[in-house]
């Protein structure tokens, strides 16, 4: 991590566009203005706003197979940085763009490419999208040509760790320096190894939202793939693409056939299966095989723990004696699964769902830093959803939508909140996080034509704060068709239209955009969000802008939402989880779990930094828990689950705004989307007629009825009241979702005791298809990164768990 120098010098060319003033009232066009402007103000040679929408590089799949390389890159791209203490949207705030270097996701076989900026400047951008189709394999060459040299103390350097004593909050950790160029991150607010932000030269892909295979070279998050070495000369890396597709070539074609024969196969299975392997040789199965990719892996790692001590290779031959695939590379890694098709009387119990996912490093102590750097992008998977979309609106139409990746990007985690010596935030505080940028740019410009409808595949793959869409702006109108890459019922589809909601970080939505019929230039207007309190303060920002010009379309769809006749159809493997689905099982203990009235309770939890300490040592940054636990090397107490289960869990937020900020957890989980059947918000307002805004819940210590019909009561002496007492069950279909956001705790004082009541949701999910070992965590990825993540560990019936030997260093 690098700390970025500010710059001020004369402002740069960048002007805000011209609005169309006919639309807006005055209080909406000062906002729209104001958001506008404040990126006029820049003093660094800021690429100007209000680029068109960048079209991102894009790999398709052929004949039933995506198949591409995968480059982990580092270089100087040019990131924009607000004003010290300036918040998103606030007039007069100074913008500076500086080269910054930075982790990024590029790949050689992704069309279009992407032109330089002026001067031959690297504006970031994503990595490519990735497009496939329900029923394909995918085949991806993951190559890492980080330069760790570059990065710090990370623990890719562990000869510089192994210099430092254990007892040093530095060994292992990057450093930053935050307004503390003596003490910096991690000295001087506490975090110590191995919950620091580390490993940040570390690779791997996590593909968010696919339900397929989290094992070995599938979705597999606890794979921690090392730089290539370099040749100490040329400093060229060792490893290249055209090596590693060479040496990935013969197991992506056995892998496929595999896949074809049996959607669930697990192969590989270990490092003995062929061709990959075997690791060792037949004449001394301690001896590594050099004429395999595994058995060079065993011979690189060991070069590597030669050098730096770190013991890798020890480890993974742990995880092999186990018959466990083991988790550390060197250089490059094969990714290869299927994208499962739920077809009537398979073996598939849910399936893929087509529509927009995307995928992120996922290495747990630098998920955060690499992924405001920049590591994110969009994987479409095209189905049945997308054919109907395109009988409606004409042929190939969904593959000629706006892709939007939305990111907040900048060199340093936010929530390293250096405290200051007078207690409180520092310099290192950054509110809701850096501002959003929309493929890399601010602000950019999406052309339609009037009354033109468009569909917009937006992910947030921000690591810190939400997109709230309210009051977008008159004159646009729109409709949900899809949550988290699984499609609207039509009802809820119908229901969404001019409808506020939130993208919370990791989410994505399929938008319908319909644009006006008058042209003119039409802000996008959302605000950060980390909880709902957060709104009332937050000012609007500009996400980007519509410029509609030209005439409208000749095709009459095109300028038409799709009715109901033509709404594609969900599948079977959609439908709600019903009361009967949720039977749950043995707990062990002569109980059974995640059944409707004894829910499994998945507790998170936050607690701020003790800043009113004495400095520097004692300060210790906040703490991010689940089930009162960090995740740590040998302590991890794994969620067990059975293969096929039906479950219904209860996800709690035991964080509270009387010591630090409300904070709404975005609560993720790997493999499996669910529905929520309850939300229970301690801070919910609502509104009652003739009376005005009142809080939802009214804090007792009895079973009285509240004052309103629109209130529930809550016993803080009886839980069984801690629950929304308007939650009707209904046959309405449910959303699925795998990111939803946790509604933060409150603390009543009644007659002078302070009660703590968490806030929590209910979910449903079908824990079905895949067995194996994978991770729900925070989705404000600085948590994930120091503690705020826990694995599930799902086993088939009737068979022994795994001991969880995987590490996070």
């Amino acid at each position: 991590m690098t700390a970025h120098a500010k710059m001020r010098s004369a402002p740069s060319n960048s002007r805000p566009t011209p609005l169309a003033a006919h639309w807006l009232s005055a209080s909406g066009l000062a906002v729209a203005l104001l958001s506008l402007q404040s990126l006029a103000a820049e003093a660094g040679p800021c690429l100007a706003v209000s680029q068109p929408l960048l079209k991102l590089p894009e790999i398709a799949s052929k004949n039933g197979v995506l198949s591409g390389t995968m480059i982990l890159i580092d270089e100087q791209r040019r990131l924009i940085f607000r004003s010290p203490g300036a918040k998103p949207g606030q007039p007069g705030s100074f913008f500076d763009c500086q080269p910054q270097r930075v982790r990024a996701f590029i790949s050689p076989e992704a069309r279009p490419k992407v032109p330089p900026s002026p001067g031959g400047i690297i504006d970031p951008y994503p990595g490519p999208v990735l497009r496939a189709r329900l029923g394909d394999i995918v085949n991806l060459t993951f190559v890492n040509q980080v330069d760790a040299n570059r990065f710090g103390d990370s623990i890719d350097q562990g000869e510089k760790r192994s210099l430092k004593p254990p007892s040093d909050p530095a060994a292992g950790c990057d450093i930053s320096s935050p307004g503390d160029p003596k003490n910096g991150y991690p000295l001087a607010g506490g975090d110590t190894w191995p919950d620091c932000f580390h490993g940040s030269s570390t690779g791997n892909i996590h593909f968010h939202g696919t339900h397929t295979n989290p094992n070995s070279t599938g979705d597999n998050v606890l794979l921690e793939v090392r730089p290539s070495p370099r040749d100490p000369k040329t400093r060229k890396p060792a490893i290249t693409p055209e090596s590693a597709n060479k040496a990935f070539a013969d197991f992506f074609k056995a892998c496929a056939a595999s896949l074809r024969g049996d959607v669930l196969s697990p192969y590989p299975r270990n490092w003995d299966d062929a061709p990959l392997g075997p690791w060792n040789l037949s004449s001394n199965p301690t001896q590594p095989n050099p004429n395999t990719w595994t058995g060079q892996q065993a011979l690189l790692l060991q070069a590597y723990d030669s050098r730096t001590k770190q013991n890798l290779w020890d480890t993974n031959q742990t995880q092999i004696d186990a018959n466990q695939w083991p988790q550390y590379y060197v250089g490059a890694y094969p990714y290869c699964f299927a994208i499962p098709e739920y077809k009537e009387g398979g073996k598939l119990i849910m399936g893929q769902s087509p529509g927009t996912h995307w995928y992120h490093a996922h290495k747990h102590g630098s998920t955060a830093i690499n992924v405001s750097n920049g590591m994110t992008g969009v994987l479409i998977i095209e189905g049945a959803y997308d054919d109907a979309l395109n009988a409606f609106y004409g042929a190939g139409w969904t593959q000629t939508q706006p892709v939007m990746v939305i990111n907040q990007l900048t060199v340093s985690p936010n929530l390293l909140r250096q405290p200051s010596p007078q207690g409180g935030g520092g310099p290192g505080t950054q509110d809701k996080g850096p501002d959003f940028t929309v493929n890399g740019r601010s602000q950019p410009i999406v052309d339609m034509a009037p009354g033109e409808v468009q569909m917009w595949r937006i992910a947030n793959t921000s690591g810190r704060s939400g997109a709230y869409f309210g009051n977008i702006a008159p004159g646009l109108q729109w409709r949900r068709i899809a949550q988290d890459g699984v499609q609207f019922a039509y009802d809820n589809y119908l229901r969404s239209e001019n409808k506020a909601f939130l993208m919370a970080a990791g989410n994505r939505v399929d938008l319908l955009m319909k644009a006006p019929a008058t042209p003119g230039i039409y802000p996008v207007l959302v605000q950060h969000e980390v909880d709902p309190s957060d709104l009332a303060g937050a000012t609007p920002v500009v996400l980007l802008q519509v410029r509609v010009s030209g005439a409208a379309p000749k095709v009459e769809n095109r300028t038409r939402f799709i009715d109901e006749k033509n709404f594609p159809k969900q599948p079977a493997f959609l439908a709600n989880i019903t009361d009967a689905e949720v039977t749950g099982q043995d707990d062990g203990n002569g109980g059974r779990i995640g059944t409707i009235a004894n829910p499994r309770v998945i507790t998170f939890a936050s607690t701020p930094p003790n800043f009113p300490n004495p400095p520097p040592q004692s300060q210790n940054y906040a703490m991010h828990t689940i089930n009162g636990q960090k995740f740590e090397d040998g302590k991890d107490t794994a969620i067990p689950v059975q293969l096929n289960a039906v479950e219904e869990w209860k996800i709690e937020n035991a964080t509270y705004g009387t010591a630090g900020p409300l904070i709404a957890h975005p609560f993720h989980i790997h493999i499996n989307p669910f529905q929520i059947v309850e939300i229970f918000d301690p801070n919910a307002t609502v509104r009652v007629p003739n009376v005005g805004t009142q809080p939802k819940y009214v804090f007792t210590t009895t079973n009285d009825n509240p004052p309103y019909a629109q209130q529930c009561n809550v016993n803080v002496t009886d839980k069984s009241t801690w629950r929304d007492c308007q939650n009707k069950p209904s046959d309405n279909p449910r959303i699925w979702w795998d990111v939803f956001p946790i509604p933060a705790g409150a603390q009543p004082v009644l007659n002078g005791t302070t009660y703590s009541i968490p806030g929590s949701f209910r979910m449903r999910s079908r824990f079905v298809d895949y067995a194996g070992q994978y991770v729900l965590h925070c989705h404000i990825l600085a948590h994930e990164d120091r503690g705020m993540m826990s694995i599930v560990q799902v086993t088939p019936a009737g068979k022994k768990a795994n001991p969880t030997l995987y590490k996070h260093h």
